[in-house]
């Protein structure tokens, strides 16, 4: 289920169902926007609608706590027709009564409180993922990289990368897990939050808690300026690729950037 799961974030139109007619613009420089039906998506007969809809629950647990007015991000059609969690009760409540599991069901859910607009032209559409990595909570053969959360200590919390790679916090700041690779460490703090496989077979989800104040500096600019990665093929995961492939050279290049993210349980 990887198309609706996509789409459905992006081109929702929340409870409300527009009128007939030319969809609304972002702005001027947006592609105009033409409004189609949620079941002319491409792969709508054959996604798995019942698991986007099991998804869509678990974020109405969060969004049902939320005040009516709170805002939930996003700009021109998704602010004014979602933006906001009092706009997603109704699509909320409903969704809560659809038989798990029933895909049939859960397609006439979204058909019926989801709008879907075509993009004519290009547009920039991103995308946001937490990394899974193998860890351990505490220090074990075979986890032996610390992600340190925030130390209380100012002085301590505004360490450089290489200072604390060179144990600089050891025992000095609390240690949210251990993992088994600097390479899967360093992204994990590029992306902010992540999920930890533990050995018990549970996940420890782990998220921002502060950055050292250092300068950011995108490793993968570098990688490119050395003719290690071409300038068309920097990815999160190339980027990994690369590091884990040149260990003796991974440190050195990761701590060129001095910014450390600490990580906190979820």
């Amino acid at each position: 289920m990887r198309r609706l799961g996509w789409l459905l974030p992006f081109v929702l139109a929340g409870c409300a169902v527009p009128a007939p007619g030319p969809a609304p613009q972002i702005n001027a420089s947006t592609p105009p926007l033409t409004l189609t039906q949620v079941s002319s998506l491409p792969g709508w007969s054959t996604d798995d609608t019942a698991a986007a809809l099991a998804a869509f629950v678990r974020s109405c647990k969060t969004i049902d706590l939320m005040p009516a007015d709170q805002q939930l991000g996003g700009a021109g059609i998704t602010a004014s027709q979602a933006g906001q969690a009092g706009l997603w009760q109704n699509a909320c409540g409903n969704a809560q009564i659809v038989p798990p599991g029933d895909k049939a069901a859960a397609q006439a859910f979204f058909a019926a409180n989801f709008t879907a607009y075509q993009i004519n032209g290009q547009a920039l559409i991103t995308g946001y993922f937490e990394p899974e990595y193998p860890g351990a909570k505490n220090l074990s053969r075979g986890y032996t990289v610390p992600l340190y959360a925030k130390p209380a200590d100012r002085k301590l919390a505004d360490l450089p990368r290489a200072a604390i790679d060179r144990n600089a916090l050891y025992r000095r700041a609390p240690v949210t897990a251990y993992l088994a690779n600097p390479v899967d460490a360093f992204m994990l703090q590029i992306q902010g939050s992540g999920r930890i496989l533990l050995p018990d077979g549970r996940t420890l989800r782990v998220g921002f808690d502060g950055q050292n104040g250092q300068p950011y500096t995108p490793i993968g600019r570098i990688l490119v300026a050395d003719g290690d990665l071409p300038a068309n093929g920097v990815s999160f995961q190339s980027i990994s690729a690369w590091l884990k492939s040149h260990p003796d050279e991974a440190k050195t290049i990761m701590e060129d950037n001095a910014r450390y993210v600490y990580l906190r349980p979820l």
